[in-house]
């Protein structure tokens, strides 16, 4: 399933860091591609429950053709020195909003969308993430949602797949940081190049797959 010139792509939170990347690369290869965050040209503010009927009727007037979720985030550091309130945001950005639109999409599913992919974590979705408690708790809950939908019936009219990068150098990772000095974290639109060349790859339709 290689991208045409005729795709309409949708990066959900696509104003910095990954989505940016890949609304740059897809840009570059004269694919249409919008981003759909609080600071991007079609606001959506995924934290706010009130809103996401809204921001599904603005998604599916898009017409899209991929879905890219990349909105992800959270407090940094002991669990319980924060507030509820930014875990809560966590939860809502990096699972719960997620989660409502795959159960919209799926139950009335638009018939030009081919492709769902959403962007996990290859750290925090299958171990700890000491001081990432709440987004550690989302990730752990999107890979187990979308590996379970991945063997329904009713989600095999698309190809659904959960992508998950490693450490990236994005705002989510603080300064001074392990990953950052050891080297281990990445350039942004590396990942965001693998990530859409794995995107079009029909044979791993169905995935999860880690990018390093």
């Amino acid at each position: 399933m290689k991208f045409s010139k005729n795709e309409r792509v949708l990066v959900l939170g696509g104003s910095r860091g990954l989505g940016k990347a890949l609304i740059e690369i897809l840009e570059s290869q004269n694919i249409f591609a919008k981003s759909l965050s609080r600071k991007s040209e079609i606001q959506a503010d995924f934290a706010k429950p009130e809103t996401w009927d809204e921001i599904l009727k603005k998604i599916i007037e898009l017409q899209p053709t991929r879905i890219i979720y990349c909105a992800a985030g959270g407090p940094y550091g002991d669990f319980q020195k924060f507030s509820w309130k930014d875990h809560a945001w966590a939860l809502k950005v990096s699972f719960e909003f997620p989660a409502f639109l795959l159960h919209s999409l799926l139950k009335n599913p638009p018939p030009q969308l081919l492709q769902i992919c959403l962007v996990g974590s290859a750290i925090a979705e299958d171990q700890a993430d000491p001081g990432a408690a709440a987004y550690c708790a989302a990730k752990h809950a999107l890979k187990g949602l979308v590996s379970s939908l991945q063997k329904e019936t009713s989600s095999q009219f698309l190809d659904l797949r959960l992508l998950s990068p490693g450490y990236m150098q994005t705002d989510l990772l603080p300064l001074g940081s392990e990953p950052r000095n050891s080297g281990k974290a990445k350039d942004p639109k590396a990942i965001a190049g693998q990530m859409i060349h794995s995107i079009s790859d029909s044979a791993r339709r169905h995935s999860c797959q880690s990018f390093d």
